[in-house]
């Protein structure tokens, strides 16, 4: 957990308030990791969700097998997780292509997973498109930023999405 900043309320004022907040939930017995900085952690599960969620529902494939598909799998996960670390580094959130690196070699480690939209998308239920991929896109829009993998998934995932609006 971490600070969102509000530019209305004083830094202060927010960061007392977090420290009341961490002093409850750890008398409560709560596990939990205050970060200085939460977007750095907001922003890498942006990275970790726009690929691996978009990637396993249009595919319909566990992560694995994705990454074993061919050998455009793993440069394409990448340039996607890049083109998301660009994003965010407009957004003044300091990542580093490293960790595309880091993201791969810990689904790696992991047997095959599908993802939460993968799930949403076999049950017939609507997609978080703008959730996980709509705000980066919107981000990307606003800086001039050129994210072709980012815009592609991006429309495919929306194709599939009003697709399942229409059963």
């Amino acid at each position: 957990m971490g600070l969102f900043s509000n530019p209305n309320v004083a830094q202060d004022l927010e960061q007392s308030r977090l420290e009341i907040f961490a002093t409850l939930l750890k008398t409560g017995g709560t596990i939990f990791q205050a970060e200085k900085d939460i977007q750095i952690k907001r922003w890498e599960k942006v990275t970790w969700n726009a690929a691996w969620n978009s990637i396993t529902t249009l595919t319909d494939v566990n992560t694995q097998d994705w990454l074993k598909s061919s050998p455009q799998a793993m440069a394409t996960t990448k340039r996607l997780m890049h083109e998301v670390i660009d994003v965010a580094n407009r957004c003044n959130v300091p990542l580093e292509y490293k960790l595309a690196d880091d993201l791969v070699n810990k689904i790696l480690a992991m047997p095959g997973i599908f993802s939460s939209m993968h799930t949403d998308m076999k049950e017939g239920r609507p997609l978080e498109v703008d959730v996980i991929l709509g705000y980066p896109i919107k981000k990307a829009t606003e800086f001039g930023l050129d994210v072709p993998v980012l815009r592609t998934i991006y429309a495919l995932t929306t194709a599939v999405n009003g697709r399942l609006s229409k059963l």
